[in-house]
């Protein structure tokens, strides 16, 4: 009779879910944001939300569904916070009816993890990732209720915090759970195998990560469906990272140019594939590099300037890695002027197109830098690395940060970060019985108390000594250490 009255109850609540009739601001708030005018689709979707609570109270299933719209548009504006809160509240409504363990919950939890890693809260984002994992391995099949999904989120975190071990450890067992997944999209699996093989390169395992990008890049077969420019971006990353641990004479390189080759469209550059034809051009003049012959590479880099530079632009400062690249096969001890210049074009490159921030605006201030102090010009040398430093978010880039601040000769700073890093990591261990918990560490608490209502359910289901109780135990155990 129960269970009749929940599945009656569950048909009522989707049948009241479904009826969007008074969420005509929210369809009006999204023409909004499709016409580019995203101040009058916030004043909608709050006159939305304003609506629909008056309409059907605050908590009810309709402002779930208008919050979740709102969700979808603030990622397309990349305003964290605000997603951050709405998904918050669509936690907290959800919980209050179907508990803490309900696979639907998943979603909102993944909104708050990436909202949570964009905003630099890398410590409450992780505890939500794993409350993600948790909720998925108390289902029949993890694979099936992103399992995968949860594991990547924490992956990114472990990576984030330097701990790129655990990261394999996780995207390699992320990878297997989606490969059961029958209906799982195949562009989350290379997404997977990316941040894999990063976590592989940054360990120095430079040929088993780019045996990673082989072994799950996209086929011949699939070209006509894809988006082109991601493909090309994927065989961009595998076709550098091959530089690290193949010899420049490997046929390998020749035949990646010759595969991608088959992939460009006929019709000559036009401004929704000039990308493609950049990234080709840009393959085929860093293996003329990689091999020495530098008169050629250095001909083949300003074919590529001649043609990308005014006639075809390209999008989000592409353009500063031929420039980049152009600088390094000017560099010589004599400090050749032409290395500054190229240099000083891809750094104001990555400013017009708004990026000046990030490890690469930081690493070609850093080189412009290293140039004026062959000249002996400190001045400028420092002002260089000072502006490096400044486009580096703290934290993220440790050993970059190190390099700059030991040129500035503030090595106390670069120690100092170190100790910052180390005093993180030892804030994730266990509080011992009866510590009280800073503020800092409440959402880790809660965690806990999630694990143990998991391990609780095996224990009373299973018995102590079951197979899966005590490989329940020893992940909450390796979870939380």
């Amino acid at each position: 009779m129960d269970r009749s009255g929940r599945q009656r109850r569950n048909h009522d609540y989707w049948e009241q879910a479904q009826s969007l009739a008074p969420l005509d601001h929210a369809s009006r708030a999204e023409v909004l944001a499709a016409a580019a005018k995203p101040a009058e689709a916030y004043a909608e979707f709050e006159l939305s939300m304003r609506d629909v609570a008056a309409r059907y109270g605050n908590p009810s299933p309709q402002l779930e569904l208008t919050r979740r719209r709102y969700i979808d548009f603030c990622w397309t504006q990349r305003d964290y916070g605000q997603v951050v809160t709405l998904a918050a509240a669509n936690l907290r409504c959800k919980e209050a009816r179907i508990g803490n363990l309900h696979p639907s919950l998943l979603a909102r939890l993944s909104d708050l993890s990436a909202a949570c890693f964009h905003l630099g809260r890398h410590h409450e984002g992780e505890n939500y990732a794993r409350q993600m994992l948790a909720i998925a391995l108390m289902q029949p099949n993890p694979w099936k209720h992103c399992g995968d999904h949860a594991l990547s989120h924490i992956a990114t975190f472990a990576a984030a915090r330097g701990d790129h071990v655990q990261a394999v450890h996780l995207l390699e067992q992320a990878l297997q759970w989606n490969k059961r997944d029958p209906f799982a999209d195949r562009q989350v699996r290379e997404k997977y195998a990316l941040k894999l093989a990063q976590s592989l390169e940054a360990l120095g395992r430079f040929q088993e990560a780019g045996e990673v990008l082989v072994r799950h890049q996209p086929p011949k077969e699939v070209f006509a469906q894809r988006d082109l420019v991601a493909v090309f971006r994927y065989f961009w990353r595998m076709f550098n990272l091959s530089f690290r641990y193949r010899a420049p004479e490997d046929k390998a390189f020749d035949a990646n140019i010759k595969y991608m080759a088959a992939a460009l469209p006929r019709v000559g550059l036009r401004s929704d594939n000039r990308t493609l034809y950049f990234l080709h051009e840009m393959m085929k003049a860093r293996l003329l590099k990689f091999r020495g012959q530098k008169t050629e590479a250095k001909q083949a880099y300003q074919v590529i300037v001649w043609d990308f530079h005014d006639v075809h632009a390209l999008p989000e400062g592409m353009f500063s890695w031929a420039l980049s690249d152009l600088a390094e096969l000017w560099h010589s001890p004599d400090c050749l002027p032409e290395e500054e210049i190229n240099l000083s074009q891809a750094i104001a490159c990555l400013e017009e197109a708004g990026l000046a921030r990030g490890p690469d605006y930081a690493r070609l201030l850093n080189r412009l830098g290293l140039w004026h102090s062959g000249l002996r010009d400190h001045g400028c040398a420092i002002a260089c690395y000072r502006q490096a430093l400044a486009a580096l978010t703290e934290g993220a880039e440790p050993r970059l940060e190190a390099t700059l601040q030991w040129n500035l000769g503030t090595n106390e700073a670069a120690q100092h970060g170190f100790a910052q890093l180390e005093a993180d990591r030892l804030a994730w261990r266990a509080l011992s019985p009866g510590q009280p918990a800073p503020p800092e560490l409440a959402p880790f608490v809660r965690l806990q108390g999630i694990f143990q209502a998991v391990y609780r359910r095996y224990l009373l289901a299973l018995g102590p000594r079951h197979a899966d109780t005590v490989r329940t135990l020893d992940f909450i155990q390796k979870s939380l250490s």
